[in-house]
């Protein structure tokens, strides 16, 4: 997410890839609390908390906290990339080792959706995002603004971790 170049996306290229992205997962997870069951309040209220704790973790410099809200095989696509899959993926991505940092002084995120039933469900918003990048002794401030999909899933302990995560800088 951070230290990417400002895009503009269209949205019907957004639904199509999300769909292709999350289309595998939606219709092969099993569910343990039963097909079609609709979100509960504690379920979206888990699923902010899982939010919650990845924006706390940006604005923490965690690295372990950002990592421990994706599930294993989770499957990032940042507007305008290839998708990348699992943890070991996103760690390479977002905590290189090439000698760059990342460090967030502002994530605000804006959550206007939060759906789905059984173990599977969807968050979208909007993030605000300001930070510094910093290689080779040179630091720039940046800022970014954001949409953001994402496809959680229930884990086996009850845990709802990020699956699937797309967004893309908006310019409006």
């Amino acid at each position: 997410m951070p230290a990417l170049r400002p895009r503009t996306v269209r949205l019907s290229a957004i639904i199509v890839a999300v769909w292709l992205v999350t289309a595998p997962t939606v219709t092969s997870c099993s569910s343990t609390s039963g097909p079609g069951r609709p979100l509960t309040e504690e379920d979206r209220r888990a699923i902010r908390n899982n939010d919650s704790t990845y924006v706390s973790a940006w604005l923490r410099d965690d690295t372990s906290g950002v990592l421990s809200t994706l599930t294993a095989d989770a499957v990032l696509v940042p507007g305008g990339m290839a998708p990348m899959q699992g943890v070991a993926a996103a760690r390479a991505f977002w905590f290189p080792t090439d000698g760059s940092h990342t460090k967030l002084s502002t994530f605000i995120r804006s959550i206007d959706e939060i759906d789905g039933s059984g173990d599977v469900a969807y968050v979208r918003g909007s993030d605000s995002l300001r930070f510094t990048y910093s290689k080779n002794g040179a630091t720039q401030e940046q800022s970014m603004r954001s949409v953001t999909l994402a496809v959680v899933r229930r884990q086996r302990d009850g845990v709802w971790r990020i699956s699937r995560m797309m967004w893309a800088s908006v310019t409006h």
